[in-house]
């Protein structure tokens, strides 16, 4: 097996992925975000394209637009489960609900 599988880990200069400098830029890379995600845990958060609340808002956008489309009235969930103070404060306390 070696002799088939081993020079795909010594450089071999068939395979893109295999040169001894990229394995030392992923290792510095990795160790790089380590540490930068021990001063600050919650940096990989900010990668994420949705969150919970951008899927909420899908949901209600989702069920309001099938309510449009059979003419019938859609009272949202938002104004249900959050009364007036909450969701006034939301968008000027948002860090708290987001860390």
């Amino acid at each position: 097996m070696e002799k088939y599988f081993g020079n795909a880990y010594r450089g071999d200069p068939g395979v893109p992925h295999s040169d001894p400098d990229r394995f030392v830029n992923i290792w510095v890379g990795s160790a790089t975000f380590a540490v930068l995600t021990y001063f600050n845990p919650y940096m990989w958060q900010l990668y994420h394209s949705l969150s919970w609340h951008d899927k909420a808002m899908l949901f209600e956008q989702y069920h309001w637009k099938q309510a449009k489309k059979k003419n019938q009235p859609y009272e949202f969930m938002w104004n249900k489960t959050w009364d007036r103070n909450h969701r006034t404060h939301y968008y000027y306390n948002w860090p708290i609900y987001f860390p």
